[in-house]
């Protein structure tokens, strides 16, 4: 699953919205034209009238799930944001309290590695999924220089290295297979439901299945474009990063 969404999220939005509308556009097409006329019969009135409550309780539990899983993603992706500005923040702390220092150009040049590391060689291994919370060679320089500097710079290397992991973690999180499976199988029994209340009006029954397709490729795309932080259009980049490096080699 994870692959096939990083190969979906690599494409422009444009055609990521597309390519969901069409997914779902095709599911609806084969509703309307196969599954209602199948279980309502050709004229639609096989089952007898079919209440809109029970499509009204099918639409309310695959919205809350919706919800529920688009909060999920939007939480995960706000901690991820909050821990890569933390962690450029506090090597940017390091630098400005290691300035005084006489030791400070051992520091600076301990930072500029590590953050040299992290921005080439680990943000592309965020994308796929493939970056661990090992400590590196220029982690372990850089803690060592630390320890010698004072509890300042200390503590901002340790604030750093904590939002790292966090980075690590939350940022290689997906939702479980199992998530999007129970999100598509409701998404799809909204849609039969829609038809079989349309079920002796073809016209009307295209024209809800229009729309409800629309609202539920609206929300699939949400989904799919949260999914992960480090990949698409809307990947975090390592900025914050970028500037500490800059500031320590002025």
């Amino acid at each position: 699953m994870v692959p096939t969404l990083d190969t979906l999220l690599s494409l422009p939005l444009p055609v990521v919205a597309l390519l969901v509308l069409a997914l779902w556009g095709t599911v609806a097409l084969v509703i309307h034209f196969k599954v209602v006329p199948w279980i309502c019969g050709a004229d639609g009135r096989r089952l007898g009238r079919f209440e809109a409550e029970v499509t009204s309780q099918i639409a309310l539990a695959f919205g809350l799930l919706i919800s529920f899983n688009a909060v999920w993603l939007w939480d995960r992706g706000d901690r991820v944001r909050a821990a890569v500005i933390d962690e450029a923040a506090a090597l940017q702390t390091v630098l400005d309290e290691a300035e005084p220092l006489p030791g400070r150009a051992a520091i600076y040049a301990a930072v500029t590695a590590h953050a040299r590391d992290v921005v080439e060689r680990e943000w592309p291994l965020l994308a796929r999924s493939a970056a661990t919370t090992d400590r590196t060679p220029q982690i372990i320089e850089l803690r060592a220089a630390a320890r010698s500097a004072g509890d300042a710079v200390h503590d901002g290397v340790v604030a750093a290295l904590a939002a790292r992991d966090v980075r690590i973690r939350e940022g290689q999180l997906f939702m479980p297979r199992s998530r999007w499976g129970i999100v598509v199988l409701l998404g799809i029994l909204t849609l039969v439901s829609i038809g079989a209340l349309h079920g002796d009006a073809p016209r009307g029954r295209g024209l809800a299945l229009l729309l409800v397709t629309l609202a539920i490729s609206f929300c699939f795309v949400v989904l799919v474009v949260n999914g992960r932080p480090f990949v698409g259009d809307y990947a975090i980049k390592p900025d914050g990063l970028l500037q500490v490096i800059e500031s320590a080699q002025r």
